[in-house]
């Protein structure tokens, strides 16, 4: 049933604690429990409020959840809107649009992100699609009564093949939600599907794939690094997933030979399944090992490479835990130089968004200093265009790919 309309007089308030209101006045999608004066009354999940600074001057409005961490999404910054339905079928039209300027001047994709969440100034919503079938993550539970609206949306402006609804574990547990994995609309393929990207073809199991199936941001860097490999030079991909990186360099980049190295036995098959799509039956072998225990291993042998790939998960989940993610993605830079011969390149990547891109930069600056090699940064890339980042959320611009020649 979808919620009613609210009007100014009967709309309640919540009001931040002084000195927090930096972020939110510069439309910051998130207040957090901490900003908050405590209510006596509190408002009710789901419900509509207004956010007042400390001097009680209004910021914006969003939705409240009474046990969230993030107590308020913000969606609105003008007190002549409302959030409801219209509110958000036109910033899905606006997601949607862009996606199809992208697709006009990129040729053939398959594989896309439709709507980013904050990205899109739709906090809490990812929708992926794969070849005609969208994955939709609801990462909110202040969104749940806007769900069938929202599934409407994409059915009568994407026309989908099919839409699976998806709520991981963390997101069920910090949002007091249900985890679920189901189809809500039309059929899906049987096993998995293929999609095209850089000129290769790749299989993505959308029931079991990790997250939705697919690095879907990493589109662009994965052809970008391409460019950078030496002729017949040997490459290692470290954590390589489905082997996005290792194929794209071992069908493009010219190379001799690459080894893509992950801890998931089941990612390295699906590996193997896109080198056999592609053609690519030898040059690339597959290890399963820890990335730390792979690199240092290398260092021991002294076994040098044209260009090593660090992809790793996200090290970052939460601030506190930045110190110890700095730490080991120092490690691992460190590691993945000492392997590099000279004139060899690096690319190195993090997906931690509580990482800040000028922290990542001296992380590679004190990794560069402590192997005693001179680093020059070639290129600074980020996600795919259909990844836009929202630039009052700093955590949007999460993705950090730095290509660079280690001397």
């Amino acid at each position: 049933m979808p919620l009613e309309p609210y009007n100014s007089t009967r709309i309640r308030a919540v009001r931040l604690k002084p000195g927090k209101g930096r972020e939110s006045l510069g439309r910051h999608p998130w207040i957090l429990e901490a900003s908050l004066v405590e209510s006596v009354s509190p408002p009710r999940l789901g419900e509509q409020v207004d956010v007042l600074g400390a001097d009680g001057r209004w910021i914006g409005r969003g939705l409240y959840h009474p046990e969230s961490r993030i107590r308020v999404r913000m969606y609105v910054w003008s007190q002549d809107q409302w959030i409801d339905a219209e509110r958000f079928a036109v910033r899905i039209g606006q997601a949607i649009e862009l996606r199809r300027q992208y697709l006009a001047g990129s040729g053939q994709v398959d594989g896309l992100r439709w709507i980013n969440s904050e990205g899109d100034f739709l906090s809490g919503l990812v929708v992926d699609g794969f070849a005609g079938h969208l994955v939709v993550q609801v990462n909110a539970r202040v969104l749940m009564p806007y769900l069938d609206g929202i599934l409407g949306q994409l059915v009568e402006q994407i026309k989908p093949l099919s839409i699976s609804l998806s709520i991981d574990e963390k997101t069920a547990r910090s949002e007091g939600l249900e985890v679920q994995e189901r189809l809500v609309y039309g059929q899906l393929p049987e096993g998995t599907l293929s999609l095209r990207e850089n000129g290769l073809t790749w299989r993505v199991d959308l029931v079991g794939g990790q997250k939705t199936g697919y690095y879907l941001d990493q589109r662009e860097n994965r052809l970008a690094a391409s460019r950078w490999v030496p002729s017949g030079g040997r490459v290692l991909d470290v954590c390589t997933y489905a082997g996005g990186f290792a194929l794209t360099l071992a069908k493009l980049g010219g190379c001799s030979s690459v080894v893509g190295v992950d801890s998931s036995a089941r990612a390295l098959d699906l590996g193997r399944q896109n080198a056999a799509a592609n053609g690519i039956l030898g040059g690339v072998e597959w290890e399963q090992a820890d990335f730390f225990e792979a690199l240092s291993a290398r260092v021991d042998r002294q076994e040098l490479f044209d260009m090593v790939v660090l992809d790793p998960p996200k090290l970052a989940g939460a601030r506190d835990k930045v110190p110890r993610a700095l730490a080991a993605y120092h490690r691992l830079n460190y590691l993945a130089m000492r392997c590099l011969r000279p004139g060899g390149v690096l690319v190195s990547c993090s997906c931690s968004g509580r990482v800040s891109r000028s922290d990542f930069v001296e992380v590679l600056l004190g990794a560069a200093r402590r192997a005693g090699r001179d680093l020059q940064i070639l290129e600074n890339r980020g996600p795919s265009a259909d990844h836009p980042v929202n630039i009052h959320c700093p955590e949007t611009d999460y993705l950090k790919c730095l290509i660079g020649r280690v001397l």
